[in-house]
C-alpha cells in the first residue's frame, strides 16, 4: 500500500467538510502541496489549512512531512558526492568492508 499524497489527503478532508472541489480549488491544493513538499508550511499556513479542513495543525504537519522528507532526500541524493557518501554509510551500518 502506498502512502496517500498530501494533495490527496487535503482533497479527502475538504470533501469530508462538504467542499466542492472545482478546478480552482484543485489548483490551490496543488500549490499548497508543492509549498509543503519543498519548504514545509509555517505556523500560519498550517493553522489556516487545519481550520479549513477541520483537522488539527499536528494532523496537517503529519500529512505533509513524509512527502517533504522524501523530496529533500531525493534532492540530496542527486548530488554524486552525497550519493556515494550515503552508500558508504549504508555499508558501514551493515558492517560490510569498504570497496
Amino acid at each position: 500500500m502506498t502512502a496517500e499524497s498530501f494533495y490527496d489527503w487535503m482533497c479527502r478532508h475538504a470533501r469530508a467538510m462538504g467542499w466542492e472541489l472545482d478546478e480552482e480549488a484543485q489548483k490551490r491544493f496543488r500549490v499548497w502541496a508543492a509549498i509543503a513538499a519543498t519548504n514545509g508550511l509555517d505556523d500560519a499556513q498550517t493553522a489556516q489549512l487545519a481550520r479549513g479542513l477541520g483537522v488539527t495543525a499536528d494532523e496537517v504537519t503529519a500529512a505533509y512531512q513524509p512527502e517533504m522528507r522524501e523530496a529533500a532526500m531525493s534532492e540530496l541524493l542527486e548530488q554524486p558526492d552525497l550519493a556515494a557518501l550515503d552508500a558508504d554509510l549504508d555499508r558501514l551500518a551493515d558492517e560490510e568492508p569498504p570497496r
